[in-house]
């Protein structure tokens, strides 16, 4: 109930998904997820990181075009598109801002 709150708060839409997850439209992409994540957990009296951990699922087949990663299908113009390589450091760059544990399909 946090995490719906805080979206609300912000005026993004708090409706269900196919797979029963909220699935707001976030301007600030990956980073704006996970720090709206961030600030439900705190809400709700838990400390992140310690208590909670993230666990990702980036589907990466779905955004996997041409030999890239096309960001630009979810984040808009903002997007970036990465090689491989980039794809690879940005997952790594994540994992060490953010206390994630497993990745799942971050790669094609």
């Amino acid at each position: 109930h946090s995490l719906k709150k805080v979206l609300h708060d912000r005026g993004l839409s708090t409706a269900v998904g196919d797979e029963g997850g909220f699935a707001p439209n976030l301007a600030g992409g990956t980073e704006d997820a996970l720090d709206t994540i961030k600030l439900a957990v705190e809400k709700a009296g838990y400390t992140f990181g310690d208590e909670i951990m993230i666990a990702l699922d980036c589907a990466a087949s779905e955004f996997y075009v041409n030999g890239k990663y096309d960001y630009t299908k979810f984040e808009g113009e903002t997007g970036k598109i990465r090689t491989s390589e980039e794809q690879a450091d940005y997952l790594a760059d994540l994992a060490a801002k953010y206390p994630i544990i497993s990745i799942e399909d971050g790669m094609y």
